[in-house]
């Protein structure tokens, strides 16, 4: 809905298809996904948290960013998980903007570096500056 006034627009996202969606509470080792947005701890089998979220995250902002996946047009799932783990995204130079910079943190090839310790550190990126979250527990 679009407050006409103000061209504000109101609503609330809907996530769909949690069909492969599990409670983690430490790590798990499942390997499946749709191979542009699985993380390179997926894909190396080593086990993983809820920060393989976070790089899948990345992806789609990546796409909303430039309008394609980092990978392209690529089809073979083999080619896109050597690429992931060998971290070959590149990043538009064209693009100077705190998103771009909150982009490359979610897809950063170490896990632990990609949520900044917590989900509350990474809200406090420069990239929401001015933006109020109302957080639900």
């Amino acid at each position: 809905m679009i407050d006409q006034d103000v061209n504000i627009i109101q609503g609330y996202p809907k996530l769909i298809d949690f069909g492969t969606a599990k409670v983690v509470a430490d790590r798990t080792y499942s390997k499946m996904g749709t191979p542009q947005y699985m993380a390179p701890e997926i894909i190396q089998g080593k086990g993983y948290g809820t920060t393989a979220d976070y790089w899948s995250l990345g992806i789609i902002l990546y796409e909303f960013i430039t309008g394609n996946v980092p990978f392209g047009d690529i089809e073979d799932p083999m080619k896109i998980y050597e690429k992931t783990i060998n971290n070959e995204i590149t990043f538009p130079s064209n693009v100077q903007n705190p998103a771009l910079e909150f982009n490359r943190l979610l897809l950063n090839i170490n896990p632990k570096l990609r949520n900044r310790g917590s989900a509350e550190n990474l809200l406090k990126h420069a990239w929401f500056d001015g933006f109020e979250w109302v957080l639900y527990r």
